[in-house]
């Protein structure tokens, strides 16, 4: 089966979130057989693109598919993603740099879903003292202290423009790299067949352009190539990076004539580019949740970056997907929108689990929407879904907690035997809908979720059943 010109996926953003969007993928290739013959995509959902655009028929996207879960999986440490810019790697060892890898990285998971779970998983960051963390603070200044000459030195040097690099991420993407991820080859994404765009934000312009499959950049429009030498064209590699560069977490990146971000920043959902392609069958798939659900935190104490992450990288970011999903389109024109409405992963985070888990949800989660329910139907297979994903989640971090300490404290088990029998609960529901459900679902009720290292003893190999007892 060859690609479709009438169909489009169009992949959002949202850093390791993209897990979500290559769980959907598979259903939407594997399960209905689509072969899209448009692709549009920003930042994390650019990078899933490149690896897509490669296929041409529905047994080469069903491989891409495939190798895509593959690589996300892969990816079981942020260094074989991220890289840090000179000025942080040189306070490497110190609580300070620590300290601000950690918040750029683990700090941005989401809380976990569900009233109070953060306050009864074991082994979860608890609220310490101001004092403490002064004290904290005051140790990890001085411990850096004699590392400044050479931080300094090394931002001179390498400029200051950002945290981290994609360093990682692009020698995966042109070589190969750890864990078996694949190299993508540029050749078979610009052969005839397939429209590519991948946005990106022009900052010398200031406007959006897109990078297509052969390299050329184009305007905002999707279809009018760049005036003179900005048009290019350019390694669509470089385009996919350029399109994931989130600003001042990565470095710009110069493309032709001009220096670009992550497109993000204007469109994290190019519908109206596939519409300007003349698809008319568009399935837009995103990685963050479109409806922020309430934290109730005290913002008033809250730290700089705390407030930066909810203001700007979730309400603002929540509200630009919606506008980004409403453009005017054509009569004729069919948008579907398989969206996550739980917070799994955060978006600089590699914690594999918690991927596979997020992946598996995108599965479901485009399974309910292409089902063709009335709304009412639509309504309660969604819920379903969520309550999945929010007891394998809690789950997930109950484990996590036993796994970090290598021991479970008195009813452990029993909480999670009950998020194990809330899981197995939710998927009947779907079932009883008439919705299908992965082959190994079983696995995520009556087993545990994927996490590094062995696990500890005691546990019971069924976690589901009740009346169990962990070693202590």
């Amino acid at each position: 089966m060859p690609t479709d010109p009438s169909t489009a996926f169009v992949l959002a953003g949202g850093g390791t979130k993209g897990a979500f969007e290559a769980g959907a993928v598979a259903y939407l290739v594997e399960e209905l057989g689509m072969v899209p013959g448009v692709i549009t995509a920003t930042s994390a959902g650019s990078i899933c693109a490149a690896v897509l655009a490669q296929a041409r028929n529905h047994a080469e996207l069903s491989t891409r598919t495939d190798e895509l879960r593959h690589d996300l999986l892969a990816m079981t440490h942020a260094e074989l993603v991220f890289g840090k810019q000179p000025w942080l790697a040189a306070l490497d060892g110190t609580l300070l740099g620590r300290a601000i890898e950690e918040h750029l990285t683990a700090r941005t998971r989401p809380p976990v879903p569900g009233d109070g779970m953060g306050a009864i998983v074991g082994g979860l960051p608890t609220r310490s003292s101001r004092r403490q963390r002064l004290g904290r603070l005051a140790l990890a200044a001085g411990q850096a202290l004699p590392r400044l000459p050479a931080v300094a030195r090394r931002a001179r040097a390498g400029g200051t423009s950002s945290f981290l690099t994609l360093d990682p991420i692009e020698e995966a993407l042109r070589h190969g790299g750890p864990s078996g991820l694949r190299p993508v080859e540029p050749r078979l994404v610009s052969r005839p067949g397939l429209s590519l765009r991948l946005a990106v934000t022009a900052m010398g312009a200031g406007v959006l352009r897109y990078v297509t499959e052969d390299g050329t950049i184009v305007e905002a429009d999707a279809v009018t190539p760049v005036a003179g030498a900005g048009a290019g064209p350019v390694d669509v590699i470089d385009g996919a990076l350029a399109s994931a560069s989130v600003p001042t977490i990565f470095p710009p990146r110069p493309l032709a004539d001009d220096v670009y971000v992550d497109g993000g920043v204007v469109n994290n959902v190019p519908v109206q580019a596939a519409a300007n392609l003349g698809a008319t069958r568009i399935v837009a798939v995103l990685a963050v949740p479109l409806v922020q659900p309430p934290d109730r935190r005290d913002f008033t104490k809250m730290s700089g970056a705390g407030i930066f992450l909810r203001s700007v990288g979730a309400v603002s970011f929540a509200e630009r997907q919606l506008a980004n999903l409403n453009p005017p389109l054509l009569p004729g024109v069919d948008l579907s929108v398989i969206d996550p409405r739980v917070d799994v992963v955060g978006p600089f985070e590699v914690a594999q689990g918690l991927m596979l888990l997020d992946m598996d949800y995108g599965w479901l989660r485009a399974a309910d929407v292409t089902a063709g329910f009335g709304e009412d139907t639509r309504r309660r297979a969604a819920a379903a879904s969520d309550a999945v994903v929010t007891a394998r989640t809690q789950a997930w971090h109950i484990e996590e907690a036993v796994w970090r300490s290598g021991r479970a404290r008195p009813g452990d088990l029993a909480l999670l035997g009950r998020r194990k029998r809330a899981v197995r609960d939710a998927l009947d529901e779907r079932k009883g809908l008439g919705l299908p459900t992965p082959s190994e679902a079983t696995r995520w009720w009556s087993g545990y979720e994927e996490h590094l290292g062995r696990r500890p003893p005691g546990l019971p190999d069924d976690p589901s059943r009740p009346g169990g007892a962990l070693a202590v």
